[in-house]
């Protein structure tokens, strides 16, 4: 699992490492192993550099890798994880714009984010939403549109903190 994740770090390794670690993911055991290798943080920062097909499947194998409690944290606590989603999705088209969406699902779904500098929730709703109106697949929709409630959720949330700072000064 080492040996797929350096090569998903180099040019001529990165699109056949995508299909060695999706195929490796299918098993949840080797989830694990992946996230232990780094897997998580590697496909975070090459997504946006692989050509279409393997950003798909590298995208696919983060969003297994998320299914495992630390692959989820490890997901969350990546700085560059929601910008790389944001751009990902809409560059791509429907099955990875599916897979970008359900990543973030999994990053804002689980709790607060570590505010690493991450876009604020209005302008990942806004991605989603012009995603959404694009070519993006039946489960993506169905995900997207959770997505939106959850990010809406967290949006009333932040406003009413303000609020209530406001309110005790």
């Amino acid at each position: 699992m080492r040996g797929v994740v350096r090569n998903l770090k180099t040019k001529a390794g990165a699109k056949p490492a995508t299909k060695i670690l999706l195929a490796l993911c299918l098993a949840e055991g080797n989830r694990h192993v992946a996230v232990e290798a780094g897997a998580v943080g590697a496909v975070v920062e090459i997504a946006a550099e692989l050509d279409d097909a393997a950003a798909e499947r590298a995208l696919a194998a983060l969003e297994l890798m998320c299914t495992v409690a630390e692959g989820a944290a490890e997901l969350r606590a990546h700085a560059l994880a929601v910008p790389v989603m944001v751009a990902t999705m809409g560059r791509m088209a429907a099955r990875a714009k599916e897979y970008a969406i359900s990543v973030l699902s999994v990053m804002y779904g689980g709790g607060a984010l570590e505010d690493q500098g991450a876009p604020p929730v209005e302008e990942v709703a806004r991605a989603v939403a012009l995603a959404l109106q694009g070519n993006c697949s039946a489960r993506g929709r169905r995900k997207g549109g959770q997505l939106l409630k959850v990010l809406q959720e967290q949006q009333d949330e932040e406003e009413k903190d303000e609020e209530g700072e406001e309110n005790e000064n």
